[in-house]
């Protein structure tokens, strides 16, 4: 299946968009004060009132932003994907409440080196249910395979089943999203813990990627995990400057590494330097999964340590996100 570049699927015009956008700040801005007051609510230190402000201003910042890649310039659309016109808005909406989820953990983390399982469990049961109820606001589906010999004529190969049982294809790709996050943290942590001593990355990172692996998918969380030490360099010089911290927990690189992802698959599913190298192929080859995958487990490691030397260690007893703590 092929796109028609000049055909917007969203079918909005300038003032839609317009009115669209701005419907998005206003909304963004609310959503922000209830996320600095759920933040709040959850951390034994109380918030100062530009904190506040900060956060009501960057979710709805991030709420145009979303708008403006995903309606408009169409940042998640590829051809593998067409959702139901009933659902055309409905992944746009699902990928704003992953955002305030983002924030709110954000938010936590850097104030209390947490993040509570009171954000990432119900947000891990959202994001399942969303994705069950609609059986269409996958980025990409279950599998995909641009690798059989017919792919010239047929497109990929894509089973019937997930076009025939769309809610169990919703069901199954979120589960799989969430067992992907949680499983590639898990592993990082434990062998961080082996290699550097001590526990790099705390449970709260785990149910974290889990969170956003119910929203995005499996495929996607491979990139999360391989952008992620990269927005660790940015992130980690933005607060430093901004906050003078000299530390930054792991849980906001992650978040900046899935919003990255979340609003330019598009370009990330459809990126090919060569005809015969491409990522949409990686995902139909096992052998080049598993480098992928080792390659994202390894940057992740590298970023751990790197910090873990800048840090010098000056925080062990609370490290870093503990489960099921009320802050």
């Amino acid at each position: 299946m092929s796109l028609d570049p000049s055909r917007s699927f969203f079918h909005v015009d300038t003032i839609e968009a317009w009115l669209l956008a701005g419907a998005s700040w206003l909304v963004g801005l609310g959503i922000g004060l209830l996320v600095a007051r759920w933040s709040n609510r959850m951390c034994e230190s109380p918030a100062r009132r530009d904190e506040t402000t900060v956060i009501a201003v960057l979710t709805s910042t991030l709420f145009v932003l979303a708008t403006i890649l995903i309606i408009f310039l169409e940042a998640q659309r590829i051809s593998e994907v067409q959702p139901d016109v009933r659902w055309r808005f409905g992944r746009w909406i699902a990928h704003l409440g992953l955002l305030a989820l983002l924030i709110t953990a954000t938010a936590t983390d850097l104030r209390e080196y947490i993040i509570p399982d009171q954000i990432t469990l119900p947000g891990i049961v959202l994001g399942v249910l969303f994705a069950t109820a609609s059986g269409d606001t996958q980025l990409i589906h279950l599998w995909v395979d641009w690798n059989h010999p017919l792919v010239g004529l047929q497109g990929p190969e894509i089973p019937q089943w997930l076009e025939q049982h769309p809610h169990w294809h919703g069901l199954a790709w979120s589960l799989t999203g969430a067992a992907t996050g949680a499983a590639l943290t898990w592993l990082a942590r434990g062998i961080s813990s082996a290699v550097l001593g001590q526990e790099a990355m705390g449970f709260g990172d785990v149910t974290l990627m889990a969170m956003i692996g119910s929203f995005l998918g499996w495929q996607p969380m491979l990139f999360v995990f391989l952008l992620a030490p990269f927005c660790g360099l940015v992130v980690g010089v933005t607060v430093k400057s901004l906050l003078n911290r000299p530390y930054v927990p792991y849980g906001p690189y992650l978040s900046a590494a899935a919003v990255v992802v979340m609003l330019s698959w598009r370009w990330i599913w459809s990126w090919e330097p060569t005809p015969r190298a491409s990522i949409r192929k990686l995902f139909g080859d096992l052998p080049s999964l598993a480098i992928l995958a080792g390659t994202s487990l390894v940057l992740l490691l590298v970023l751990l340590g790197i910090v873990r030397w800048y840090r010098g260690g000056p925080r062990d007893a609370h490290q870093p996100d503990t489960p099921a703590r009320d802050c």
